[in-house]
């Protein structure tokens, strides 16, 4: 078993993300905002002045490779949890964090994980995974495996619906830099007793390919 180590903060790039997914979600699909009323727009959170400054606050916190407070990030995510698309935010969340997490990596990183995907790719995803999402990666044989003690996604939604923003980072962190393709299933969650939230690596449904 790892060794899984909650902490006091969380990396920028979550609560970024998750404001990014929330405004996506919330923009009409049709370039006409007119044929939006005023007072309708202003409902949609994702469009609201507030998250347009917190994105830019957030921004700034990015670039200086900067952490925010557990609590700050629990509360924007019990938020999302209220939401009836909350699985489609956090899904989009999450790919959103694995890509700022790579870009974020040196050029000779990234150089790295092209040139040798299965070993060093690997390796770089399990920094990844530990310095942005506070997650460990490890391989049983050639199964990766996902784990994340810190509970702040279960004390934000206690049905683990959160849970989907690190299935999804994880997943997306092991396609950008090991060409994983596949899925990242929970099969250990603290919301229904486990004592750790844990994911494992699922090929495709070859009925979908």
């Amino acid at each position: 078993m790892g060794c899984y180590v909650s902490r006091a903060v969380v990396h920028s790039i979550v609560p970024l993300a998750v404001l990014e997914a929330v405004r996506n979600l919330d923009t009409p699909v049709e370039d006409g905002l007119t044929e939006f009323a005023d007072e309708l727009l202003s409902k949609r959170l994702g469009l609201s002045e507030t998250v347009t400054l917190q994105l830019a606050q957030y921004e700034v916190l990015v670039r200086r490779d900067a952490s925010v407070e557990r609590a700050h990030v629990e509360a924007l995510l019990r938020l999302v949890g209220r939401r009836p698309d909350a699985d489609l935010v956090f899904a989009d969340a999450g790919r959103r964090v694995a890509r700022r997490a790579v870009r974020r990596l040196l050029l000779s990183s990234r150089a790295a994980a092209r040139v040798s995907p299965r070993i060093l790719g690997f390796r770089v995803a399990r920094r990844a995974a530990w310095t942005v999402l506070g997650g460990e990666l490890r391989r049983e044989g050639q199964i990766p495996i996902a784990g994340v003690r810190d509970i702040f996604a279960i004390n934000a939604t206690p049905d683990g619906t959160a849970c989907t923003l690190f299935a999804s980072g994880f997943s997306e962190l092991l396609r950008l830099l090991t060409g994983f393709e596949g899925t990242m299933v929970h099969v250990s969650c603290r919301a229904t007793g486990g004592d750790r939230c844990e994911w494992r690596a699922a090929a495709p449904d070859p009925r979908h390919q």
